[in-house]
């Protein structure tokens, strides 16, 4: 197999290599849109077998990130299904997260070059605070 770029049939092979039970959950997550704890309970194991299996074999944990990537991408769709039929809160959402650079997002990020320096010296700030509370 090509470690740098498989085809198809590599990654068919890779999966087949996947038996028993970590087989069954990584086709499970992929039906329960990577739902951890349907997926366990469905094949019959332990959340925390899940998550040994991810620790200790590469392939089990390449294949649930899979899962996890189609997850994303079902919501995608949907979400552009919902923009093309002009669902107002799929606009909004789609361009507070995609199209932040023109302005769209909920946050302003500013950025400047250079050094910041106070405007008042200590001293000046602590004589301005005691004015204002009267003392």
């Amino acid at each position: 197999m090509n470690e740098q770029n498989p085809t198809q049939s590599d990654t068919k092979q890779v999966f087949k290599a996947l038996r028993g039970k970590k087989k069954l959950m990584i086709e499970t997550l992929n039906n329960h849109l990577g739902m951890i704890t349907a997926a366990c309970r469905q094949v019959g194991i332990h959340r925390d077998t899940h998550y040994a299996w991810l620790k200790e074999d590469p392939n089990y944990k390449h294949w649930a990130e899979e899962a996890q990537l189609n997850l994303k991408d079902f919501g995608e769709t949907a979400l552009f299904k919902l923009i093309k039929e002009g669902n107002p809160m799929a606009v909004w959402n789609f361009n507070k997260t995609k199209n932040r650079d023109r302005g769209y997002g909920e946050r302003l990020e500013i950025k400047h070059s250079g050094s910041m320096s106070p405007i008042f010296s200590k001293e000046e700030r602590k004589a301005e605070i005691k004015r204002l509370l009267g003392k």
